[in-house]
């Protein structure tokens, strides 16, 4: 039986396959250790709502793990964030959105390290 990537690169997958082109924003972030838990799931349920900005197709936050057979490649982040967006315009509008701002300065800003956050943006296509 062949690979799930094989199969799938060489056409012989079984499932039929969805794409749609977007842009991805992804952000690596060292929460302090002394945030507390109210803090910290108040930056998760800000970055959840973003969902509703217009053009933002999905969004992810999560703490960042490292398992025993796992190279540490964290290089110190603690939590990383995905958003997916429709193209690049819809990029702009979520960065000069205001309840996005309103975020990042009164509640992710203040449980930040002194280590910034680090931050990509690509655009992709998505298979499903």
């Amino acid at each position: 039986m062949g690979s799930t990537l094989s199969s799938a690169a060489g056409g012989g997958g079984k499932c039929p396959m969805h794409s749609s082109t977007g842009v991805e924003h992804f952000v690596l972030l060292k929460v302090k250790a002394d945030a507390t838990d109210e803090q910290t799931q108040a930056m998760i349920d800000g970055v959840n709502a973003l969902i509703g900005i217009e053009g933002v197709i999905s969004v992810s936050i999560g703490k960042i793990f490292v398992e025993d057979w796992m190279a540490d490649r964290t290089k110190k982040h603690n939590f990383a964030l995905r958003v997916r967006l429709k193209n690049k315009e819809a990029l702009r509008r979520y960065q000069e959105d205001e309840g996005h701002k309103l975020l990042l300065k009164e509640t992710i800003a203040p449980i930040l390290s002194e280590l910034p956050p680090t931050a990509v943006d690509f655009e992709s296509t998505l298979v499903m």
